[in-house]
């Protein structure tokens, strides 16, 4: 297990969404993955159309960012 850091990202805003202890770091994409799919399914007040979420290792090395528009175009428009 690894512990991996999350941080959500646009132009102008930066927010911290933690880490977690995971088991590698195909499981760490899969993680931003889903959390991205859960924001744009249920938004809230945001707007996350200009989002990305960034995950980085112990190391500070990048492992993977999703964009979250890119990620609405290839789910399809939300219902």
């Amino acid at each position: 297990m690894a512990l991996y850091y999350f941080e959500f990202t646009n132009s102008t805003h930066s927010s911290d969404g933690g880490a977690l202890d995971l088991a590698d770091d195909q499981a760490a994409r899969l993680e931003a993955e889903l959390e991205a799919s859960e924001l744009l399914s249920d938004p809230g007040e945001c707007d996350w159309s200009h989002w990305t979420i960034r995950v980085t290792d112990e190391a500070g090395r990048l492992v993977t960012s999703v964009s979250l528009p890119d990620m609405a175009q290839y789910a399809g428009p939300v219902a």
